[in-house]
């Protein structure tokens, strides 16, 4: 379970965002809502969320002032605001993300989902949480958010995904390539906890869609679709140990 607080000045802020969590993220509980910063500084020290889904302007003190008096606690902050013209400030305050009101309900899983892959939330709770956005507990998807829109994947339908730069590749089953804007790195922390495996700094593999681990010849393996995915020095102990348990 992944626990949160609401604030927001406006009791139509908290009792829509909370209908919203309640309705599409089942996976979260609500421990409390907040109307000012003072409220919720007390509700952060007396829960310790993971979550604070926090609103930018409100009287006394905005949702900033709020990062300043809860630096040391261990927490990821979800700006919501309905106004575009904070987004930049609320990413240089090392905010995870932040949502625009109306909260779409698809962006908000997407935030959330950013949560569970920073926190390193196991595979289990992984899968229960893709379940509810479009898969099952067998089948689980991933959302991959691309520059036309937002793919819901199999994670079974991927046989790699290759990094570069910001971006990051999917080769999948069907022959389909998707580009995902975000870094190898993000998917690396949701896939690699079950069935995906960093094989080389520009790779990770999905284990069931591997043919051939060839150790000569620079050491490579060989991929279902016939792609050959290098293995770095480096890795190579490590993926030929979770080779042995898969």
């Amino acid at each position: 379970m992944i626990s949160a607080i609401i604030v927001d000045d406006e009791i139509a802020g908290r009792e829509n965002l909370s209908f919203l969590i309640n309705e599409f993220l089942p996976e979260v509980k609500i421990l409390g809502k907040a109307d000012s910063v003072k409220t919720a500084v007390e509700i952060i020290n007396k829960t310790k969320p993971d979550i604070v889904f926090l609103d930018i302007e409100m009287p006394e003190k905005d949702g900033f002032s709020l990062i300043l008096e809860t630096n040391s606690v261990d927490i990821e902050i979800i700006f919501t605001t309905a106004h575009a013209e904070y987004a930049l400030k609320a990413l240089k305050a090392s905010a995870i993300d932040y949502l625009l009101k109306p909260i779409d309900p698809t962006e908000l899983q997407i935030a959330v989902q950013k949560v569970i892959s920073k926190k390193g939330i196991g595979q289990k709770k992984l899968e229960t949480f893709m379940s509810h956005i479009g898969g099952s507990k067998t089948q689980p998807q991933i959302a991959i958010s691309t520059l036309e829109g937002i793919n819901f994947i199999k994670l079974s339908n991927i046989i790699y995904c290759r990094g570069d730069g910001a971006y990051t590749f999917f080769k999948l089953k069907t022959g389909e390539r998707i580009i995902a804007s975000k870094n190898l790195k993000e998917f690396e922390n949701l896939l690699c906890d079950g069935d995906f495996f960093r094989t080389h700094k520009s790779y990770v593999v999905n284990l069931a869609e591997i043919k051939k681990f060839v150790k000569s010849d620079g050491c490579y393996v060989l991929m279902s679709n016939g792609d050959k995915i290098d293995v770095s020095k480096r890795r190579k102990e490590n993926f030929v140990k979770m080779l042995s348990k898969y």
